[in-house]
């Protein structure tokens, strides 16, 4: 009987797990979709810092103009170049690596991080290369 209740409690259990870390990954990072981003790169607001946290190799293939590149791999000993008197709004490839960017920052004392959901791959204004 007991095995029986294990098979449907063990998935309900790492579902919670699962996205009860979600959920903390993000607590305290805001998040924007690419037509927000875009929005906000149309403002041309001095109270937001852009940044791109592929590679090198990645963001001169193709970025969005305005955006700084501080790759992940370097950001643990770059992130002094990063302001943290703005908003800091982070992009990536897929929105995963924006995401441990901003969980890096936040653990610097960044307190005003966004990251944008999708990444570039849901980008579809202009790029410049």
């Amino acid at each position: 009987m007991m095995k029986n209740k294990m098979i449907y409690i063990l998935p309900v259990l790492l579902l919670i797990g699962y996205f009860g870390y979600q959920y903390f990954l993000s607590y305290g990072i805001e998040e924007i979709s690419t037509k927000e981003l875009e929005a906000l790169l149309l403002e041309e607001n001095d109270d937001y810092f852009f940044v791109d946290v592929r590679e090198v190799h990645e963001y001169e293939e193709a970025h969005i103009e305005g955006m700084a590149n501080v790759p992940l791999s370097r950001l643990e000993s770059t992130y002094s170049s990063v302001p943290k008197d703005k908003t800091v709004v982070i992009i990536c490839r897929s929105g995963k690596r924006s995401l441990e960017a901003a969980n890096i920052l936040k653990g610097k004392g960044y307190d005003d991080l966004v990251h944008v959901k999708g990444g570039m791959l849901t980008w579809d204004g202009e790029v410049t290369s």
